[in-house]
Order: C-alpha cells, then sequence, then structure tokens
C-alpha cells in the first residue's frame, strides 16, 4: 500500500474516508522515503531524519495484517527476517554488532541461544532481542512526523504486542494483534539488532464493530459507513459541480453562439463598409443599359446632369426617360467598374435599403454581376457593381462582326437562366429582366445585373407611382399581370416570361424595340413571332426548331401558373445541348493550352536568362562586394565608407622568389592558382572578404564591408589557423617534396574601404591599420601567424585562443611593438601589453 491511500469500499457500498480531515494531519508513510516496505535506525535516537543503511538486512511481511478489520477482532501476522553474509560484515564494521570480524558475528546470530525470558534480553546475549508488532492508529497522528517503531511526538498511546527475542536462524516470526482504534493504522513488525532498529510496515482499515443492517443508525454509523441503517448521503458538492459544470458549458456555448449568429446578422445589416465616396471614382466611358459610347471622357470625379445628356445625343434610343438609366465604367479601388446612377434630389439610407443591401451582398454565384458597393451622396446616387468588358447581351447579339454559333447561344441562355434560379431560390425577384441588363464578362460568361435593391433604384418620379412601373424601353418584357395591374409585386413568372423574350432575342439576333412599332400602344397579348432557327456553317449544336419554340411558348404562356420554373427550363437546355461542353468552353480550352504553350516557352527562356544572370553576379560578386556591385550596376556613385574596427590578414609565401626562379612560369602560375583556390575555399567558411592577391600575397579582412561587431578578430584568427594548418599538407604540383611555408600578420583598427577606378574598378582598404598588419605579416617568421596587441586584446574579449608573446618588436614606421604568436585555440586566462615577463610561455587570453 503507498502512502495515504485510503480503501474505498466496505461490504459493496462505497466508502467514503470519514476521516479527510485527520489525513490533512497524518504522517506520511516512512517506507516510501526509499519506495521499500522496510527501513532502519539507529538505536540511539531513531527519528524520521535518522536512517541508516540496512546493510543487507531483509523484512517482509509472510502474512501480511488483512487490508480490514473489525475493532476488537484478533488476528495473527507472520514476518521474516533474513541476514546474509553481508549483514555481519556491515554489521561488525559499523559496530552494530560488537565483534571483531564477522565469522563471530554469524555464528553469535546462529548458534547462540537467547535467554528463555525476553525481558532479560540484551544485545549482548541475543542477536534478536526485541521482536514485536506496533499499531500506529493514524487518525492518532497530530505532528507530521514518521509513524516509526518509537512512539510519536505528540505522546499518544501506541500498542504493542507481547515482544519475542531470538537467534537469526529463526527465519518467521508471528504474533497474535488486536486493533481497537477505527481508521487506519499503520502495523510496524519491529526488531532490534545490535545497535540497529529495523522495522516492516503495512496499513489495516479498522472498521467499527457495530453491525451494519440492522435497521437502525447507531451513533457511530453515518450514511458514508452504513447506508443500509443510515440512508444514502446527499450528493457531495463536488459531484453536483461535476454534473452542472459541462452542462452550464454547453448551455453557455450554445446561448452564445445563437448570440454570435444574430451578432453577425446584425453586424451585416449595419456594416457600412459598403458605401463608396464618390470622389474616388474615376470615370471613363459613358453606357447605357451596356451599350458605351465611344465618346472618351475626362477623368472627372463628378458630371453635371446636362454633360451627361450631351454625350448620349448621338444614341438612337435615347428619350426623355434614358436619363434615368445611365451607366458609366470607372476605375474603382485599382479595378475596372460599372457604375449607374440614380435620379434622387433626396436619399434616407432607411432599414429597408439596408436590408436590401445586405441580402444582395450575401449572394455569390458566377451567372450574377457581384454588388460592390454604392454612393449615397445626392445627387450623386450610384450602385457600383462588377464590370463586364464585353457589354450587354443585345449588344453582343446585334454585333454582326462577332461571329455567334448556336454554342454560344445556348450558353447564354443557359447562364441566364441558372443566374435566375439562384436568385428565386435566396426569394428574390428580378422584374426587370431584359437582353440589355445580362451582360458578358471576359471569358463570355452571361451574368444578371440590376437586380434586387428596388428601394435603392426607385427613382424620383417612381415614388408617387402604385405598382411596378415598365419604362417604354422594358414593356415588351413586361408580364401581362403586370402590364393589366392584376398584380402589384414581382413574381417568379414574370421573370421566367421576360426570359421568354431573351430567348427570341437570343435566336433572331435582333432587338425587339428597334422596330417601327411603339411598345406603349401595343396590345397585352401581343407576342413577337416565333423565331427561326438557322444553323451556321460547322454549327452541331443548333437545337430543335420545335422544341426550342416549344420552351419559348411555355415561358410566355398567358396564364402565369403554367410557365416553368427556372429550375425546369435549365433541365430542357441541359437537352438541347447535348454536347454538355459549350463552344465557349472549348474555346478557352483551347486558348488555356496555347497560353500554357506559351508561357512553358517563355520559361525557358527566362532560366536560361537567369541562369546567365546567376553567372555573371556571381563573377561580378566575386570581384567586389555584393553592395558595391549592386550600386556600380545601377549607375549610383559609391563613396567612400569608413569602419570603426576591422580585422586585417595579410600573408605571403616563404622563398616564393626562389621558387620562382627555379620554375617556369607556367608552373608558378599553376601552383599559385591551386594554392588560392585552396584558400578561397576555406575562407568561405568564415564572415571575411578577400581582398586581393598580388603575387604570393594574400589579403583577406573581416568587419568590412558588412560590420560583426568584435567578431571580425575571431573570424579572421580561425581563418589564418585553417590556412596554416593546409600547409602542412599542401603538395606543390611541381616540387611535391618542398614544404609550402607562409608567413601571416593579423592587426585589428580603424579602415577606410571605397572602389577605386572605373575600367578595372577595385575595392580597396586604407588606413594605418593596413600598413601595420603588413608590418606584422612582413616581420614574421616561417609557419607562423604574428598578431598585434589590439588583435590579441580583441581575441581576450572574443575568448578561445592561445597566444605566446614574441615580446618588444621594431616596427618600421611604428616603433616599439610587443607583438603576439597565434598558437592556437584553447582555454586561458588574461592578456595585457605590460605583462613582458610572460614572454616565451603560452599566454592565456580569456574563455
Amino acid at each position: 500500500f503507498k502512502k495515504n491511500r485510503p480503501i474505498w469500499f466496505l461490504n459493496g457500498y462505497l466508502f467514503l474516508i470519514w476521516f479527510e480531515s485527520v489525513h490533512l494531519q497524518t504522517a506520511d508513510c516512512w517506507h516510501d522515503l526509499d519506495n521499500t516496505e522496510y527501513d532502519c535506525w539507529p538505536i540511539v535516537q531513531p527519528n524520521d531524519f535518522n536512517m541508516i543503511d540496512c546493510g543487507g538486512l531483509e523484512m517482509s511481511w509472510v502474512k501480511r495484517p488483512p487490508e480490514k478489520v473489525t475493532s476488537g477482532e484478533e488476528f495473527n501476522v507472520t514476518y521474516s527476517v533474513i541476514a546474509p553474509d553481508l549483514f555481519y560484515e556491515y554489521a561488525v564494521h559499523n559496530k552494530i554488532l560488537r565483534f571483531s570480524n564477522a565469522s563471530e558475528a554469524k555464528r553469535f546470530c546462529h548458534e547462540h541461544e537467547c535467554p528463555e525470558n525476553w525481558n532479560s534480553a540484551n544485545e549482548n546475549n541475543c542477536c534478536v532481542y526485541h521482536a514485536n508488532i506496533h499499531s500506529c492508529p493514524l487518525a492518532f497522528m497530530r505532528q507530521s512526523g514518521i509513524c516509526g517503531p518509537w512512539i510519536p511526538d505528540d505522546g499518544k498511546i501506541v500498542t504493542h504486542t507481547v515482544s519475542q527475542a531470538g537467534k537469526m536462524t529463526q527465519l518467521y516470526w508471528t504474533s497474535k494483534v488486536v486493533l481497537v482504534h477505527v481508521g487506519v493504522t499503520s502495523m510496524i513488525a519491529h526488531i532490534k539488532v545490535g545497535q540497529m532498529h529495523a522495522a516492516l510496515e503495512a496499513k489495516t482499515l479498522v472498521v467499527s464493530a457495530q453491525v451494519c443492517g440492522d435497521g437502525e443508525c447507531e451513533s457511530e454509523e453515518s450514511c458514508l459507513t452504513c447506508p443500509a441503517d443510515c440512508g444514502s448521503c446527499p450528493m457531495s458538492l463536488a459531484i453536483k459541480i461535476a454534473i452542472g459544470l459541462p452542462v452550464a458549458l454547453f448551455c453557455s456555448g450554445f446561448i452564445l453562439t445563437i448570440v454570435w449568429l444574430q451578432y453577425q446578422k446584425q453586424k451585416m445589416f449595419w456594416d457600412e463598409s459598403w458605401i463608396i465616396n464618390y470622389k474616388d471614382i474615376t470615370f471613363g466611358q459613358l453606357c447605357y443599359m451596356g451599350f458605351c459610347s465611344a465618346t472618351s471622357l475626362q477623368q472627372e470625379t463628378s458630371y453635371s446632369d446636362a454633360s451627361r445628356m450631351t454625350d448620349l445625343t448621338g444614341n438612337s434610343v435615347v428619350d426623355s426617360a434614358l436619363k434615368h438609366s445611365i451607366i458609366q465604367a470607372g476605375i474603382y479601388d485599382g479595378r475596372t467598374v460599372a457604375v449607374k446612377h440614380i435620379q434622387k434630389k433626396h436619399f434616407t439610407l432607411s432599414k429597408t435599403i439596408r436590408k436590401e443591401v445586405k441580402e444582395v451582398r450575401e449572394l455569390d454565384h458566377p451567372n450574377l454581376c457581384k454588388f460592390i458597393g454604392g454612393s449615397i451622396e445626392v445627387p450623386n446616387i450610384t450602385i457600383v457593381t462588377e464590370y463586364c468588358p464585353k457589354g450587354s447581351l443585345a449588344e453582343v447579339l446585334l454585333n454582326e462582326d462577332i461571329p455567334i454559333n448556336w454554342g454560344f447561344r445556348l450558353s447564354f441562355a443557359t447562364d441566364i437562366a441558372r443566374g435566375m434560379a439562384y436568385l428565386h431560390q435566396h426569394k428574390m425577384f428580378h422584374g426587370r429582366l431584359h437582353s440589355k441588363n445580362c451582360v458578358i464578362d471576359d471569358r463570355w460568361v452571361c451574368k444578371i445585373s440590376d437586380y434586387g435593391l428596388a428601394a435603392y433604384r426607385k427613382k424620383d418620379f417612381e415614388m408617387n407611382s402604385n405598382g411596378f412601373h415598365c419604362e417604354k424601353l422594358s414593356r415588351i418584357y413586361c408580364a401581362p399581370e403586370i402590364l393589366l395591374g392584376t398584380s402589384f409585386n414581382v413574381t417568379p413568372a414574370a421573370d421566367v416570361y421576360s426570359y421568354s423574350m431573351v430567348l427570341v432575342d437570343i435566336a433572331t439576333r435582333s432587338d425587339l424595340n428597334s422596330g417601327e412599332m411603339d411598345p406603349g400602344k401595343l396590345d397585352v397579348m401581343w407576342r413577337p413571332p416565333l423565331p427561326e432557327l438557322k444553323a451556321g456553317k460547322s454549327d452541331n449544336e443548333c437545337p430543335d426548331q420545335g422544341d426550342y419554340c416549344e420552351l419559348i411558348k411555355k415561358c410566355w404562356s398567358h396564364n402565369a401558373a403554367m410557365r416553368p420554373t427556372f429550375e425546369h427550363v435549365k433541365k430542357i437546355l441541359d437537352k438541347m445541348n447535348p454536347h454538355k461542353v459549350s463552344p465557349v468552353d472549348m474555346m478557352m480550352n483551347l486558348m488555356e493550352k496555347y497560353s500554357k504553350h506559351l508561357e512553358a516557352i517563355v520559361a525557358e527562356r527566362t532560366q536560361d536568362l537567369l541562369q546567365e544572370k546567376q553567372r555573371t553576379d556571381r563573377l561580378l560578386y566575386s570581384m567586389l562586394p555584393k553592395p558595391v556591385a549592386d550600386d556600380l550596376r545601377q549607375g549610383r556613385t559609391t563613396e567612400a565608407q569608413s569602419y570603426s574596427s576591422a580585422t586585417v590578414y595579410f600573408s605571403d609565401i616563404v622563398g616564393f622568389t626562389q621558387l620562382s626562379g627555379s620554375s617556369t612560369p607556367h608552373q608558378v602560375v599553376d601552383f599559385l592558382n591551386k594554392l588560392y583556390t585552396t584558400f578561397d575555399d576555406i575562407i568561405d567558411n568564415y564572415d571575411v572578404y578577400k581582398v586581393e592577391t598580388i603575387g604570393d600575397a594574400y589579403m583577406v579582412v573581416s568587419g568590412v564591408p558588412q560590420e560583426n561587431g568584435i567578431n571580425h578578430g575571431g573570424e579572421i584568427a580561425s581563418m589564418a589557423l585553417d590556412l596554416l594548418n593546409v600547409c602542412h599538407t599542401f603538395k606543390i604540383p611541381h616540387k611535391p617534396s618542398v614544404q609550402l611555408r607562409i608567413r601571416a600578420g593579423i592587426h585589428s583598427g580603424p579602415v577606410v574601404a571605397g572602389v577605386v577606378g572605373t575600367k578595372m574598378p577595385r575595392y580597396c582598404l586604407f588606413g594605418d591599420t593596413v600598413n601595420t598588419a603588413s608590418r606584422m605579416e612582413s616581420t614574421s617568421e616561417a609557419l607562423k601567424i604574428q598578431c598585434s596587441f589590439n588583435a590579441a586584446d580583441l581575441l581576450k574579449k572574443l575568448g578561445g585562443y592561445t597566444l605566446t608573446c614574441r615580446g618588444l618588436l621594431h616596427v618600421k614606421g611604428k616603433g616599439e611593438m610587443t607583438t603576439w604568436w597565434l598558437e592556437g585555440k584553447g582555454s586561458v586566462e588574461d592578456l595585457t601589453a605590460e605583462n613582458n615577463q610572460l614572454c616565451g610561455a603560452p599566454v592565456p587570453v580569456s574563455t
């Protein structure tokens, strides 16, 4: 049993531990300190902080105390004590058993008889001179000490069994136990061996001796211990919380979701992001119902009514009513839009208009002209929608230069039916459908415009009229019930009637309003002649004459109830177009294939250009720093720049003159090329810039042109060590037996860098730092790296480098200087210019 583990079941009922408050004061179980059930203490002052190693002595339960007993019930427990040879050596060594060696101790514990009366037994005449069982009721423990083999500090009585004594060969020890204190009791098997206590622990739950189930709730019984007599306990607060909290959270989440959805609806209702400032629109062409005039307008932000009408005088269909339907192409927010002007002298953003705008903004269909926004500034009341560059369907049909086969025409008819079906699904009816407000986008998809926003679109002259108003221009497209006034609201059947006239326009490629008849004088029973379908060259999609005309007759039926829905119209059109793939889609597929072919060719040529540019950039960047090269390539003049701190490296080849004299020019060039190519590969691993190579001289700088704090000293130092190590393995191609030797010098300080020349520009360094670095190299020795004090002091700050003081050195132009040999990398202590006494020994720099 682990510490404080409660027993939860009694006679099949859930047993809630009534002594929970007592447990808060109960001591920790001592055997859990080292995850065993037994532990050991010295004889003197045993306590919970004075435990010792048992030295191999082992105790274990043979017959454990029962998990639950009744108060006053008698039971036996048996435990074993085993002492291996290792224990006797440990006991003698630690003076637990007072013998000179382990053999005598073992003989004493195995052979020496103990006194018959255990009261006379002690450590001198008996091995195990005390063995009994302690019981420690945990409910009595008030302090946080361990309930060990001693009486606890609170002074409460702890019961004991009759003590025993005997030899170590007595493996099993049995005691008779009676427990009376109700609650969890710690059972401790306790023995004394020499100067050591050993104790084995187990827990037992002691329950009341009262009989549960006799029908009477005794004083010591409760709903927890005996629900059969005392009844079930009321539901605890924790259980109520466990049940109520998830329910409350679910309900709260559900309510919050409903509130959020309502908020989103209200947010869309009151959202005014669709309102456009009229001054933000730049206008281009002037159009009427999709017919754009050729007049190019000035890019102005506002136009008077007079100027707009002047631009429309060339259109033959313009009359006094047309000034209310001005549509212009404009630029808003970087894209082309269609702007329709509404003639109003007064405008109020009412809830009705807000609702209409919200409904229109929620619509999204490929065959609907998308609503973008509108201006509510009187007199510039406008509606801004998606712009379709091909113009209206009427304009495309009347343009004889556009070859339109029946694949195109059926595609247009199907697009309109799909868009109208979507509108009707959302309980929105058009009421003004005709071929002039069906527009064609740049992908030859027909879209419906001028839908919704009835209160927003209502003009001043319509304010006092009742019912639906049909202008002369669109009277032919109005359903008879609308013209007769029998229906004062737009219905789906009225839209289907208007669609039948659009079908006639598509079939005849003509304008029903272009005849000599006056639409205002036509009888409501008038119908245009049924079209005669003619197929063009290689036109395989021409529908059956009877099927097409039957669809028109169904749609313009005088009985509104007999007209089909747009869903039914879509099915009829699908049967007329069995190929399912319209010529528009075929044309677009061909164009896409051709476009992809061109894109592949362009991508291939672009890739070649990019590769060539990359090669050019690599060559240029190898000659000049990237920022400098970019400035020169763009024609900018580069100015010299000062750097407060940088580290310069110089090196040359020792004996290069003699080597060159005994080699051919080709061999010298081949040798230097191989050497400096190797050097170039190494410096790529560091934040350095190669300035130049002149003959056998090699110059590198760090901190220029990219500043890197004080890291430039470490970059140059590490690079120099790597270059020096290469010399030991590098083989001169034409003289492999000759050892390559270089000498190097390092100095840190301020420099000035800039580009010199225009024909062959070079990035050069200037300043005393360069001269001093060159002096460090010229006064250095073969296969050594000489550092100035500035460079060595910088390495101290960075840490990780080992240097040897060379001493004072006379440097031309600088006088006496203390220089250092860079030996390698290592852990070092300190470096100053004055500790000349350390010359000749490795000098620590920093860690």
